[in-house]
């Protein structure tokens, strides 16, 4: 059974009945927020929408779970900079400055680190074996024979 299109609520009767616009709002928390932050004026319809954009945002962007932390750490540079990090790291858990958590977050900033010193230690390694191969190929070429 069809419905005839004019038995479909319009603006005009949708205000008639009761029925609330987009944007506003009958809940008494939302209108006490709204009239603490100031934002109730003639501008209305504006301020409702300027006063929700925040936490549209937030379904956009997550919030921030973490925080910034600060703990005096050594550049890591060797493997012994790493062990000096950790124990900073082991010092401050101790002293209650850091949670768990970020003990995890930074131990695994030091882990990364550590990675990159073995990466560059290995390519170092190459480097030097293909120039000593180069050198002896060089002398075996030049050598009459």
């Amino acid at each position: 059974m069809a419905v005839p299109h004019s038995s479909f609520p319009t603006v005009a009767s949708a205000g008639a009945r009761g029925l609330r616009k987009r944007g506003q709002s009958d809940h008494p928390a939302a209108r006490s927020a709204l009239a603490s932050k100031g934002n109730i004026n003639a501008d209305g319809p504006k301020e409702c929408l300027a006063a929700t954009q925040p936490a549209s945002q937030d379904r956009v962007w997550p919030p921030r779970k973490g925080q910034p932390i600060s703990v005096p750490m050594p550049a890591i540079t060797d493997s012994r900079d790493a062990l000096a990090a950790i124990a900073a790291i082991c010092k401050a858990l101790e002293r209650g400055e850091l949670t768990p958590d970020e003990v995890t977050a930074l131990s695994s900033v030091v882990g990364r680190s550590i990675q990159v010193i073995e990466l560059q230690d290995i390519e170092r390694r190459i480097a030097a074996l293909e120039e000593a191969r180069d050198k002896r190929d060089e002398e075996k070429n030049s050598l009459p024979g």
